[in-house]
């Protein structure tokens, strides 16, 4: 495990990765973090601040400054270069030991440490040598912290037996080794957080869970990225994300520092959910996004259940990264807002672009990818960019018509893999009965047929239905008062259906119910996340364990 540790901690970067975790190892360990890493702004040498015990002294309280630099510190890292670290600690020394230490701190001893993921290089450690005896006063001591002493201080304090025993940290492991396996290493990182997110005796064992998950995330991420290989990244840190959302929801929080330190760690497990989404949808799918059946080719199958899975798979990942990008740049600065606004803009385009170079798009194989499609439409709203995807829809419905009359391309509502790859198996009256007894994709088309003012359409999907598929259920989902408890864990067991849409009376009585619906169950009461905008976290719940989106998010 100290290898599997100190492997992780040499590969961060020392911007938004390194600088991000360290702050919860002290915290962890018993340190007072004062301050964290921010952008934009000055540090003076210093890139967290924190009080604790002082290994080196016997204990004693001290106040420690932390520069930070990623991998080994070499001769070039020293004195050249933009992170170089001397004038760092020439910083700390002149600017924000005088300046910027709290009156209240000013009689505990300081202790400068350049904290490094790997270690400090034979080549440098004389001018680190000479540097601290030259500058080393009575109250001011220096000290290296490397990956060695970082590992120790992951192992002792985050992963220590006691919290995760041998037979979960087997899992953990597991987990690394699959990651070219991202459906196997998925599931052995599940059986991890089951083991972590056991119910804790008190807040404070509940906070070292988070931390602990997170870390375990981190850890994950950066050997999928070493192995070039996101998926199964990806996925442990939207499930990370879900699982640590109810114990960071601030609703449910009365003890204000708990809720504030909270908050804190979910928006750091949130924006790295938002580096692998980048790096995994954007950087690396990105590029061939509009290349002509360039995704397609990628899948590497001859199947077309296979790209077609594959396909909406990625589309729903992309809307669903653009509307997080929309979310939080509400309340951001007028800069780092409009910076978010652009990269959304830039996802949607992604996806537009996915949908035009991919003709396997146009009809979904399975019912349930209406949820990736409620993302993707609801992104093209929120964007104003409506009209680009009309004619998709458009092009959707008049397929879905022909499917439904000569029973070839319909969606089936099985999720089975095995049924899914050879649907339609056949034309008989059984199998096709079978296949379309319920959905919730037709009611969406018809719904954003309305919307875009199509209505030739809208009656020409709903005579189809009602010719060839009279026997349809049409329904569809909304949140009852038990979702925002059980949901974020992957409890499926909640929720109201509203089956029986009056699809044969007119497409009015079918708006009007839907109408009803909202109205009578409104969202915001039912889930807290929606009630604070952060929207994007039940959607992400709904994608990740495949619940419909409720209609209430359509448009």
């Amino acid at each position: 495990m100290k290898l599997v540790v100190t492997h992780y901690l040499r590969s961060l970067r020392e911007r938004d990765e390194l600088d991000a975790i360290l702050p919860d190892l002290l915290a962890e360990s018993g340190f007072e973090v004062l301050t964290r890493p921010r952008r934009g702004t000055r540090q003076a040498g210093v890139d967290v601040a924190a009080v604790g015990p002082d290994p080196d002294c016997d204990g004693a309280r001290s106040l420690f400054l932390f520069t930070i630099k990623s991998g080994d510190l070499t001769r070039e890292h020293w004195d050249t270069g933009q992170q170089a670290v001397r004038p760092s600690l020439n910083e700390v020394l002149d600017e924000y030991i005088p300046n910027r230490i709290p009156p209240h701190l000013t009689n505990l001893p300081i202790v400068i440490c350049v904290c490094m993921g790997g270690e400090m290089r034979e080549d440098v450690r004389a001018q680190w040598s000479g540097f601290c005896r030259t500058n080393e006063k009575a109250n001011i001591h220096f000290a290296e912290w490397n990956g060695e002493r970082l590992a120790n201080l992951i192992l002792s304090g985050m992963l220590r037996a006691e919290l995760i025993e041998s037979e979960h940290r087997g899992a953990f492991q597991k987990a690394l080794a699959m990651l070219d396996q991202p459906d196997v290493a998925y599931r052995h990182f599940c059986h991890l957080l089951n083991a972590i997110f056991i119910e804790p005796k008190n807040q404070t064992e509940r906070t070292r869970q988070l931390r602990k998950a997170y870390l375990c995330l981190w850890i994950l991420f950066v050997w999928a990225r070493d192995a070039d290989n996101l998926e199964a990244a990806y996925r442990a840190s939207e499930l990370v994300l879900l699982r640590s959302w109810p114990h960071c929801d601030g609703t449910r929080l009365d003890k204000e520092s708990t809720r504030q330190e909270r908050l804190a760690h979910f928006d750091q497990v949130v924006k790295l959910y938002m580096i692998i989404a980048h790096l995994l949808l954007v950087e690396k799918i990105g590029p061939f996004a509009d290349k002509r059946y360039a995704l397609s080719m990628a899948v590497n199958s001859r199947n077309t259940v296979d790209i077609n899975i594959a396909l909406f798979e990625t589309l729903g990942r992309l809307s669903l990264h653009g509307l997080w990008l929309t979310a939080l740049s509400a309340g951001q600065d007028e800069t780092f807002g409009r910076v978010m606004n652009e990269q959304a803009d830039k996802v949607l385009n992604l996806a537009i672009g996915i949908v035009n170079a991919n003709p396997a798009l146009i009809v979904p194989i399975r019912d349930d990818f209406a949820i990736e499609l409620a993302l993707f439409m609801r992104l093209a709203d929120v964007r104003g960019r409506l009209h680009n995807v009309a004619d998709y829809i458009r092009g959707m419905s008049d397929r879905l018509c022909n499917g439904l009359s000569l029973r070839r391309h319909y969606p089936t509502p099985t999720t089975v893999y095995r049924d899914v790859l050879v649907h339609p198996k056949d034309r008989s009256d059984t199998y096709f009965e079978e296949h379309t007894r319920a959905g919730i994709l037709y009611t969406f088309v018809l719904a954003w047929l309305a919307i875009m003012g199509d209505q030739e359409r809208a009656e020409r999907l709903r005579s189809a239905l009602l010719e060839y598929a009279p026997h349809m259920t049409h329904q569809i989902w909304v949140p009852d008062r038990r979702t925002d408890e059980v949901f974020w864990d992957g409890d499926r067991d909640h929720g109201l259906s509203v089956p029986g849409l009056p699809l044969n009376e007119s497409l009015e009585a079918v708006f009007d119910l839907l109408n009803r619906v909202m109205n009578e169950h409104p969202l915001d009461e039912r889930v807290s996340a929606v009630r604070i905008h952060l929207t994007p976290i039940l959607l992400t719940a709904c994608r990740h364990y495949r619940m419909p989106v409720p209609v209430h998010i359509w448009q």
